[in-house]
């Protein structure tokens, strides 16, 4: 009797162990899958609980939603997400493609909460590594931007337990184009002229922020117009290309190349109003440093002219001052290409089909170098001005163009 007790017991260890041994494996190879997300919504600094949190990943031909949750308590929402379902199929098209750029994987977040009584909306996002092999821990701060519209009586829910139905969203409209953008413009007048370099560094990076727009669906009528809202896209130049821009007298010069530009709306309910909306996403996926040239893209860029610095004139052989433009982030307008959603998309609210533009921003020091040769006739004062790109109708940004303008 004793020896069957002592092979019960020898079986029952080894039957714990070998599920120990295998549910060990399993969670280990669990964990090496998962992209651990956590997600604060703020609003002027105070945590917003029962928040709604929207994540997105970015791919190369768009965003797809791979998880909603609201927040806690605390403000705070808690994701965990697949890294062969986001990341993966990233690296799987940089290795099929073989372009002269690379792309890297992320989230784009956005977040509907309440404070005040009112609506607010906000957008965030975190680039990933481009890498197999999980657990990857990131944190992303979102801060509520956006007023949409009043709630009467959400007061009432003021509560420790607030309790939500869970949020959606869904894609309704997408289009991606490929098209010839302006990166680079400098003008010059009868007493000026110029000379440019233009680097795209190997191995560097930018980044282009997504430009949203929030309507309601019942009339189009716009509840946050045109901004520019968190990075969406990470693209590394994996080759070198530089190019020599002379600019003579009473001219303009460009340098352009193709950009992939996407279009998104998506359909959200906040059930704090029973309103619904639609919010409308425009970016730059992805450009190809290898098709710069020196031709003006789709677009001119137009703007305020703001006084940069004067020189003097030594004659149009010799050197009167040299420009290096350094400012890290600035505008590529793509109103063209709205233009084109708003014919092909019937349901693209009219009232957003206006001048628009994308941010490229470089992660990496000197991803893009240029600099500006300034010319001009002996004793004559050159004012040289940058170009701020300040939209009015129906968007609400300012930002500087890589654009000259030479005056005399």
């Amino acid at each position: 009797m004793s020896i069957i007790k002592s092979r019960l017991k020898l079986t029952m260890i080894l039957l714990l162990f070998v599920f120990a041994l295998f549910g060990g494996v399993y969670v280990v190879s669990l964990e090496l899958d998962r992209i651990h997300l956590t997600v604060t919504v703020l609003k002027d600094g105070n945590a917003i609980p029962g928040a709604n949190v929207y994540v997105y990943a970015v791919f190369s031909n768009g965003t797809k939603l791979v998880a909603t949750t609201c927040t806690n308590v605390y403000g705070i929402a808690v994701f965990h997400l697949s890294v062969k379902d986001v990341i993966k199929p990233i690296i799987d098209w940089n290795q099929a493609e073989k372009r002269s750029f690379t792309i890297n994987p992320g989230l784009y977040i956005t977040s509907m909460g309440v404070y005040n009584n009112t609506v607010y909306f906000g957008s965030a996002s975190t680039k990933l590594p481009l890498t197999t092999s999980g657990p990857i821990i990131t944190r992303v701060n979102l801060e509520l931007r956006h007023p949409i519209t009043k709630v009467e009586g959400y007061a009432k829910m003021a509560s420790t337990n607030i309790q939500q139905v869970s949020p959606w969203a869904k894609l309704i409209y997408s289009a991606q184009k490929t098209m010839r953008e302006t990166f680079f413009k400098v003008s010059t007048d009868q007493n000026t002229k110029a000379s440019c370099g233009y680097l795209v560094e190997q191995y560097r990076e930018v980044a282009f922020k997504c430009t949203y727009s929030v309507t309601k669906v019942i009339d189009n009528s716009i509840t946050v117009t045109w901004s520019i809202g968190a990075e969406i896209s990470w693209v590394t130049s994996q080759i070198e290309k530089a190019l020599g821009l002379d600019v003579s007298q009473n001219s303009v010069g460009y340098i352009s190349c193709l950009a992939a530009i996407n279009y998104e709306c998506w359909e959200y309910e906040m059930p704090a109003d029973g309103e619904v909306y639609r919010e409308h996403r425009v970016y730059i996926a992805y450009y190809w440093p290898d098709t710069l040239d020196k031709v003006i893209g789709e677009d001119d860029i137009e703007g305020n002219q703001v006084l940069l610095k004067t020189a003097t004139g030594k004659g149009l052989n010799s050197i009167a001052t040299i420009l290096y433009l350094d400012w890290q982030e600035l505008a590529i307008p793509i109103s063209k290409f709205i233009k084109y959603i708003s014919i092909k998309y019937l349901d693209f609210p009219q009232v957003l089909n206006v001048p628009l533009d994308v941010n490229l921003v470089f992660k990496s020091a000197h991803a893009i170098c240029a600099h500006v040769e300034v010319y001009g006739v002996e004793g004559c004062t050159i004012n040289i001005y940058k170009v701020e790109v300040s939209r009015t109708l129906n968007a609400c940004y300012q930002i500087p163009a890589w654009a000259i303008i030479l005056r005399t």
